[in-house]
């Protein structure tokens, strides 16, 4: 028994060496931000619809009985972990995040 898990462990560490257990290309993550956004089309579209309510609350002339302000700071921080959890794999900082249309 010792012998075949000393030869199983061996056959798994050479095939981790030789990349027998990688993940295939297909597999792999999007790089770009084009290809992060093809790839998870709601949160796309979350992040729109939410923008144009901000450009609706900004533009609005009632206070909302004092709430705009804070719904206003809500959404755009919305806007901003959606974009975070959007592009996570490219580990953008927050500035360039805020830069994205």
């Amino acid at each position: 028994m010792r012998l075949s898990i000393h030869r199983l462990g061996s056959a798994i560490a050479l095939g981790v060496a030789l990349g027998a257990f990688s993940l295939p290309a297909s597999a792999a993550p999007p790089t770009t931000i084009q290809a992060e956004e093809a790839a998870h089309p709601r949160i796309v579209a979350a992040i729109h619809h939410m923008q144009e309510a901000l450009h609706e609350m900004q533009a609005a002339p009632d206070d909302f009985g004092g709430n705009k302000a804070q719904a206003i700071h809500d959404c755009q921080v919305a806007i901003h972990s959606l974009r975070k959890a959007l592009y996570f794999r490219l580990h953008m900082d927050d500035a360039a995040l805020d830069r994205i249309p």
